[in-house]
């Protein structure tokens, strides 16, 4: 289906802006027309691009598929969008906008309309292997080839900049047939760090008036991508040491032990979510490796103590006062004892400040300027091309 950016966008985003001494940031901007196609639209990506296209200066007609199977996304998306669009697009296109989850070299092959128009892919995850990965699949090409087709890529952490880089040039490695065409410097040329929009500014809703009891023993955990093994095993040892503590999960609770006390929020519930948030105290996160986070994000937001693995994008995430004592390794027994402190340990001195400086990264508002932004220099650089 069809999906419209509200025409009003615009204004209330200059409104937001002049509060912050920034009248005069966009008085030789231009509006652009961006056609966006998303073939996952769930989770985190319908987050960002919900905010996105609300707070944009620009106009966007947005086409969406919902979030099933990633890899009949990658092989088939492509020809859903092309087709739907030969039969129904007659609107201006600026800047194509989409995200990994696309074949943009098949779609581009398909609507030769698109060929001369910039594009941007939006890398919320990869699906490119990893180096050691000696098993080879149709489908790991997808993203090397959706990247050297864009205009731009952007990433929604550095770590993820970093891992998405390490797989392609293992993947180069691996195929003699790229080796001769090396496009590792063109890819690192165009690609930019643009930190999504995912922090709440819809707090003030959440309550209904009616304040929140934070429960120091409540555990918020997101168990989708999780290492559910881990986090079975470490809650169970604090449960065994006679720690009382109460879960609130978001995401499938099949591999989740039954024996750990919970209630269970569903993923597309965001105020459920933000309220859970606040009433707990710890925030928990499985996710080994993590490229993005935005329950961590809002679990920040809403002054919960983070406990998250030493590998992935939390050291982006985190204000480095906390990063010795809330990130772990993937050990249980190390875990159960981070949770066991995180009931009673207080914010270091200067947190408060850490935290504002690194959630401004993910401010609805200042990301999608920064979004903006981009999008108009890239247009315009299509154009002097």
């Amino acid at each position: 289906m069809f999906a419209f950016a509200a025409e009003t966008a615009y204004a209330g985003f200059m409104v937001s802006y002049k509060s912050l001494g920034y009248n005069n940031l966009f008085k030789m901007s231009r509006q652009l027309d961006i056609l966006a196609l998303e073939p996952f639209f769930g989770g985190v990506r319908r987050i960002m691009l919900d905010k996105l296209i609300h707070h944009s200066r620009h106009r966007w007609t947005l086409l969406k598929l919902p979030p099933r199977r990633i890899e009949r996304r990658l092989s088939a998306a492509a020809h859903w969008f092309a087709e739907q669009l030969s039969r129904h697009w007659v609107g201006r296109v600026d800047v194509l906008f989409t995200s990994e989850a696309l074949n943009l070299s098949d779609l581009l092959r398909f609507t030769p309309q698109l060929r001369t128009k910039p594009s941007i892919v939006y890398f919320h995850s990869n699906q490119l292997p990893y180096a050691m990965n000696e098993n080879d699949s149709p489908l790991d090409l997808v993203n090397l080839n959706t990247a050297s087709a864009a205009s731009e890529i952007w990433f929604n952490s550095l770590f993820h900049l970093r891992v998405f880089m390490a797989k392609a040039q293992a993947m180069v490695h691996r195929h003699s047939e790229l080796s001769s065409r090396d496009p590792m410097s063109t890819l690192q040329g165009k690609s930019v760090v643009m930190y999504p929009p995912i922090a709440s500014d819809a707090w003030a809703g959440v309550t209904d008036g009616t304040p929140i009891k934070r429960d120091r023993r409540t555990i918020f955990m997101d168990t989708r991508d999780a290492d559910l093994e881990l986090l079975n095993s470490a809650l169970a040892i604090v449960k065994r040491r006679g720690e009382p503590f109460t879960l609130i999960t978001v995401g499938p609770v099949e591999q989740l032990s039954s024996e750990l006390p919970r209630t269970t929020i569903p993923e597309s519930d965001d105020l459920a979510q933000l309220r859970g948030l606040l009433q707990a105290s710890v925030f928990l996160s499985g996710k080994i490796g993590a490229v993005c986070d935005h329950h961590a994000v809002r679990a920040l937001q809403a002054r919960c103590w983070p406990l998250v693995p030493r590998i992935g994008v939390y050291h982006e995430l985190l204000p480095e006062s906390l990063h010795k004592s809330c990130m772990y390794d993937e050990q249980a027994d190390e875990i159960a004892g981070r949770i066991q402190d995180a009931f009673f340990l207080d914010r270091p001195t200067g947190y408060d400040v850490e935290l504002m400086h690194l959630l401004a990264k993910f401010d609805p508002v200042k990301a999608c300027a920064l979004m903006d932004d981009r999008l108009e220099h890239v247009a315009n650089s299509a154009k002097r091309g």
